[in-house]
């Protein structure tokens, strides 16, 4: 195994001051301060460094350094141009499919008849997360039934 290989806490049911005591020992850090516009987190390849907005309620806390920590693990760099985009979307998606399961996000879906905000306030995730996830389905599905078209094919 490759030594340099960065590993990810898990964060499913874990709240935004466990997650950050979960990294202390990861060599990122995670400071808490005010952003400007509408950034709400911010990671840095270079320092090892991820800012929070300090404004962020709890559940954005949480999903923002999920979020952030995902782009720690891959060593990502840029968030400009069509990479970043191909980079921030992956991030979103990974984030999305850490913070939760299938069952339970099937379960919200039911009882709150496919309400992002309800599912979202159920599962302690934003909305953003919530479509991520649905995403995150749908192409999961498509790839599914691509390889089951492939099989049939052979």
């Amino acid at each position: 195994m490759d030594d340099n290989r960065r590993i990810l806490p898990d964060f499913l049911h874990r709240a935004y001051t466990q997650i950050i005591n979960d990294t202390e020992h990861l060599g990122v850090s995670v400071v808490n301060t005010l952003l400007p516009g509408n950034l709400t987190g911010i990671y840095d390849e270079a320092t090892k460094l991820i800012l929070i907005d300090q404004r962020l309620i709890s559940a954005q806390q949480r999903c923002t350094l999920a979020h952030e920590l995902v782009h720690w693990e891959h060593a990502d760099e840029t968030c400009s141009g069509t990479l970043g985009s191909k980079i921030e979307r992956h991030a979103r998606m990974e984030t999305a499919s850490k913070l939760i399961r299938p069952c339970e996000y099937a379960l919200a879906e039911n009882e709150y008849d496919g309400d992002a905000y309800a599912i979202a306030c159920e599962l302690d995730v934003t909305v953003q997360v919530i479509e991520d996830f649905r995403t995150y389905l749908a192409m999961s599905q498509d790839m599914a039934g691509q390889r089951q078209n492939t099989l049939y094919r052979i």
